[in-house]
């Protein structure tokens, strides 16, 4: 089935049109009381939408997992792992920067430029596939998704897309329209878990649905760019886009590295698990992320993309103001994240199984460790964002040190036979500890920016 065809069905299910404008309208009521800071602003505006998008996940998921299978979530928990992986060099990372240039029409080019290479990146991986892929998930284990790997391609060029497409909505800070995306995406997926659940497709269906939610917002961002920006993209020529690919190699160079060490880093207990303990664990693993992750999406996802636009401008612009609206964010974030994902975490093992059924009453153990995790990365991922600072080295560098402990800290557990909670609660401590790591880096990389270059080791 095309994702034309899918995207048909669910327009055609009863209600899906006018669920959908419900959400939109509490959404729009939401941002038209934002506060004045630009910041704050983009924050209350994404995070209304993201907020509403969550809620759709939490009220869809009791019904998905009674339509599915522990290790059905395990295949998907690979699957997302996967795509997580490639995602990160679709574009080469060159999306990152989009919102740097003060002229429109560079940041056009560099649009195209992700265009371009998520295509050709994609094309290379088909053929990659059809010539070595049985190899690859044979030496990997991953006989399982071996049926399914087409659909990684089809994840992928989807999820590039609208990846490249969102950072050109957070430079032109249309907040609204990434609000819109996020309810269509969330909207869409979730009931299209649920039609083919119904239909007993298995982990096809999760599959099919995490697909459906990649690429629901690709049509809006298009039609705002044809609309709005049409003028930016005037200037497209091959020589723009050999100088931007040129001015910003730093981000294939460094920042490419370093985000795929970083999504490594954070895909290795999915993998890991899957060798030690099997598919089951791996699916009690990826619903207890997800719940745990909801609260990170709606507040310190939406302050990572809106911090992003004000940092980028901060450095073109005040260099002075960013070390105060770094502390500033990350105390506020702190303040939010440690009661807020704490108390997920205290109540988990009681409510899983009550919510999600008795089979996933595992997962709600692993929501304890796991929290760890989750406050870690709530704090200090929205506002690290070492290469807009212009320190990408310092990113690849820390992602290197952050993927080798956390392969190590797995490994140490298979080699003295670990019980998933055991190995989990030692994966969340090192998570913590490099976060912290990570946070320090941060303040001093904004340090020596204010400094004129000198390092705040000096």
């Amino acid at each position: 089935m095309s994702l034309e065809g899918i995207s048909n069905i669910m327009s055609k299910l009863p209600g899906f049109e006018k669920l959908r404008n419900i959400f939109l309208q509490i959404g729009y009521r939401q941002y038209s009381s934002a506060m004045s800071s630009p910041l704050w602003k983009g924050v209350v505006v994404i995070g209304g939408g993201t907020a509403l998008a969550q809620g759709i996940t939490i009220i869809s998921t009791p019904i998905i997992t009674r339509l599915y299978i522990p290790s059905d979530f395990g295949l998907l928990g690979i699957y997302s792992s996967i795509l997580t992986i490639l995602l990160v060099i679709a574009s080469l990372r060159y999306e990152y920067a989009i919102p740097v240039p003060k002229d429109s029409s560079r940041a056009a080019n560099i649009l195209i430029l992700c265009l371009m290479i998520i295509t050709g990146v994609t094309g290379i991986l088909c053929i990659s596939f059809l010539l070595i892929g049985s190899r690859i998930a044979e030496m990997l284990d991953l006989q399982d998704l071996l049926p399914y790997s087409w659909l990684v391609l089809v994840g992928l060029l989807g999820a590039g897309i609208y990846q490249a497409l969102n950072y050109w909505a957070i430079r032109q800070r249309d907040y609204p329209r990434i609000t819109r995306t996020k309810i269509n995406q969330s909207l869409g997926g979730s009931l299209s878990k649920i039609l083919f659940g119904l239909l007993s497709l298995g982990p096809l269906g999760l599959i099919l649905g995490h697909i459906v939610s990649n690429v629901a917002g690709i049509y809006t961002f298009i039609k705002a760019i044809v609309k709005k920006d049409r003028d930016a993209f005037g200037d497209i020529s091959v020589i723009g886009i050999k100088s931007v690919a040129q001015d910003y190699r730093s981000f294939p160079m460094y920042t490419a590295p370093a985000t795929l060490l970083f999504a490594v880093s954070l895909q290795i207990p999915v993998f890991m698990l899957t060798v030690m303990y099997g598919l089951d664990v791996v699916g009690w693993y990826t619903l207890a992320h997800q719940m745990l992750a909801l609260p990170v999406a709606l507040i310190s996802g939406s302050m990572a993309q809106a911090f992003y636009g004000e940092a980028a401008k901060g450095v073109r612009e005040s260099p002075e103001i960013l070390r105060r609206l770094y502390l500033d964010t990350t105390k506020k974030l702190a303040l939010i994240g440690i009661p807020l994902l704490g108390m997920i975490a205290i109540i988990a093992p009681w409510i899983f199984p009550i919510v999600f059924g008795s089979a996933w009453e595992e997962a709600g153990l692993f929501c304890l460790p796991l929290a760890l995790v989750a406050v870690s990365q709530f704090i200090v991922t929205p506002t690290s964002k070492l290469a807009v600072y212009g320190f990408n080295h310092w990113d690849l560098y820390f992602n290197c040190a952050r993927t080798v402990m956390v392969f190590g800290g797995f490994y140490f557990a298979s080699m003295f036979n670990f019980g998933p909670l055991v190995t989990l609660t030692l994966y969340g401590a090192i998570m913590a500890v490099m976060y912290f790591v990570l946070y320090l880096l941060n303040l001093c990389a904004i340090d020596r920016l204010h400094l004129g270059g000198r390092s705040c080791f000096q």
